[in-house]
Order: structure tokens, then C-alpha cells, then sequence
């Protein structure tokens, strides 16, 4: 019978693949237990991975929607908190006004237009707010101020105003600045998109329109009362019965005001409730997916270290036996 024999090199070179081997397996096992996933996930199922690449591509789509649904959720919330800030704007400016009288001093006068002024401006940095670098309320034009400057407004009103001096022609003048389509507020006052509402896909199945923006009429309607009073205060020569007039006309418009604004935020806070309904709906599906997931690939721990023991007892047998015969030789055995 023929007798092979292995070189010295080829059994170096096989216990060094055995125990490599070994190792890796080790490492697979090890990896295993302390994640509490399998390491071959192909090999765990047989090749059958059809079922989890779907759960997997389930989550991917559903955290994408999350995520989207997630920043339409806080561009929500800011819109709401522009807009209560310039309800309280409102209301604080109108009870103000309506403390004038016909029988009010010209101090008195004179405080209250420097007042609503300062509301003016106050409201126009209100709507110019910005959430994370992007503006809430232009429309898709995020990328700058959706209002000119209150001086910029005040200084265009004033010249479209011109000489009139009376409260009438005055009141007239800013009624026609801001409710203009083809000028005005329209083409000066307002820098933001005027086109249909942002949509924004919240689900796979759900789109959502936020349509609150700096020339929504209810918002229109309030900065064209607190200009009613800003102007009252910027215009040269208006003796005290006028700039009164105007005021308290101010004060009645701001006050009226409030319903409009109202509806606005309920418009918004219905977008925010089916925002919140889709993200609920699918965080739920997101954990049962991946309670799926683990099940699929959740490595068995007595199992798993079980099979641990057995390898590691293999590995140390393997380097026993290496140990052995690397001392064997001719002279020994003689």
C-alpha cells in the first residue's frame, strides 16, 4: 500500500487554516451572544430571505415617512406659536387702543400711536420668524423673510398715502395698499410664495397641505389694522382728532381681528391631528415590524452558548494537539 506523506510546511499551513477556522466561528458565536443576533443571518435562514429583505425594506420606507412627518410636525408647531404670538400682539395693541376717547389728551394720543408702532413692528418680525434656518410663514419660499420690513412697509404706505390728511382718505389709502392683488402688500409687502399650498407626504397613503402663511386675509387683516395705528404715528401734520380716529379705528379692527386668526390656528391644529394620527399609526407598525425582525434573526442564547462551550473546548483540543506534534521528531523516538 502506498504511504503519502505531509511536509512539515502543509501541516503548519493546515493547522494554521484549522485554527483560523476555529477562531472565526468563535468570533461568529461570541458576536452572537453578546448582541443577541445571529452573525450569518443567509446562513441562519436557510436562504430564505425574502421576508426579511421586505421587513427590512418596510422599516426603511416607514422611517423615511417618519422622518418627513416628523419635520412637517415642527414646521406645524412653529406656525402655531407665530400665530399665537401675533394673537397676543393683537389683543394686547387693541385693549390698548380702545382706551382712547374722543376726550383723550395729546399725550395720551401720542404714547398709544408710539405703542402701536412698536406692535407694528413687532408683529412684522412675528410673521418673519424662522425655524431652523427656513421661514414658517412664506409658503414653499423658505429661504427668506416672507414680509419687507416694517420701515420699508410704513415708508411705501406713506408714500402711497401722499398728502391726504384726512382720517377717511387715510384709512382708504391702507385699506387699497393691502388688499391690492396687483400691488401693494401683494407685489412689496409680501416676499413669500403665492402659489397652492406646501403638501407634504406624511404616510404612504396621507398628504397634507400647510396653507398658513403671511398673506392669509386673517393675517392681512390684522397687520392692516395695526397700520391703521402705526401710520397715525409715522405721519407728519396729523393734528390730535385725526390720529385719535385712527387709533381707535385701529383698536375696533384688532379686536375684530381675533375670529380670523382663530380660524387659521384651527385649520392648523386639524393638520397637526392627522400629523400626529399618521406618526402613531406608524410607530405601531415600526415596532411590530420589528419584533418581526428580531424573530427572524434573534440567535437562541442556551443554544447559542452551548455551541460556544463546544468550540472553545475544540479550539483549546486544536492547539493541544499542534502543541504535541511539534515536538515529535526522529530522535525522541529513537
Amino acid at each position: 500500500m502506498p504511504v503519502v506523506s505531509v511536509g512539515d510546511m502543509a501541516q503548519q499551513f493546515n493547522a494554521m487554516r484549522n485554527s483560523g477556522a476555529i477562531k472565526t466561528e468563535l468570533s461568529s458565536l461570541a458576536k452572537s451572544m453578546s448582541t443577541g443576533r445571529v452573525a450569518d443571518i443567509t446562513a441562519h435562514l436557510d436562504g430564505q430571505t425574502t421576508q426579511f429583505s421586505g421587513i427590512n425594506y418596510s422599516l426603511t420606507q416607514l422611517d423615511g415617512y417618519l422622518q418627513t412627518a416628523s419635520e412637517t410636525r415642527q414646521t406645524l408647531v412653529g406656525v402655531q406659536i407665530v400665530l399665537d404670538k401675533l394673537d397676543a400682539s393683537r389683543n394686547e395693541t387693541s385693549a390698548q387702543l380702545l382706551l382712547l376717547s374722543s376726550s383723550s389728551t395729546t399725550a395720551q394720543v401720542d404714547e398709544a400711536g408710539r405703542a402701536a408702532r412698536g406692535a407694528f413692528d413687532t408683529m412684522v418680525s412675528t410673521l418673519n420668524t424662522q425655524l431652523a434656518d427656513r421661514a414658517l410663514m412664506g409658503g414653499a419660499a423658505v429661504d427668506g423673510p416672507p414680509l419687507a420690513s416694517a420701515n420699508d412697509m410704513m415708508a411705501d404706505l406713506q408714500t402711497f398715502i401722499g398728502g391726504a390728511t384726512t382720517q377717511a382718505a387715510i384709512e382708504t389709502a391702507i385699506d387699497y395698499w393691502f388688499d391690492d392683488p396687483a400691488g401693494g402688500f401683494a407685489t412689496m409687502g409680501y416676499l413669500g410664495d403665492a402659489g397652492p399650498a406646501v403638501q407634504r407626504r406624511v404616510t404612504e397613503n396621507k398628504v397634507v397641505g400647510i396653507d398658513a402663511r403671511a398673506n392669509d386675509p386673517a393675517v392681512r387683516d390684522v397687520l392692516k389694522s395695526a397700520a391703521y395705528a402705526a401710520v397715525a404715528n409715522d405721519l407728519p401734520g396729523l393734528d390730535n382728532q385725526t390720529k385719535s380716529g385712527l387709533l381707535r379705528d385701529a383698536g375696533v379692527r384688532l379686536f375684530a381681528g381675533a375670529s380670523g386668526l382663530i380660524a387659521v390656528q384651527a385649520r392648523i391644529g386639524f393638520v397637526e391631528e392627522s400629523v400626529d394620527r399618521g406618526m402613531v399609526e406608524m410607530n405601531a407598525q415600526r415596532t411590530a415590524l420589528a419584533i418581526s425582525k428580531n424573530d427572524l434573526i434573534s440567535a437562541d442564547p442556551f443554544d447559542t452558548a452551548s455551541r460556544l462551550q463546544s468550540v472553545q473546548l475544540q479550539l483549546e483540543t486544536h492547539f493541544t494537539v499542534t502543541a504535541r506534534m511539534s515536538k515529535l521528531s526522529l530522535l525522541g523516538y529513537i
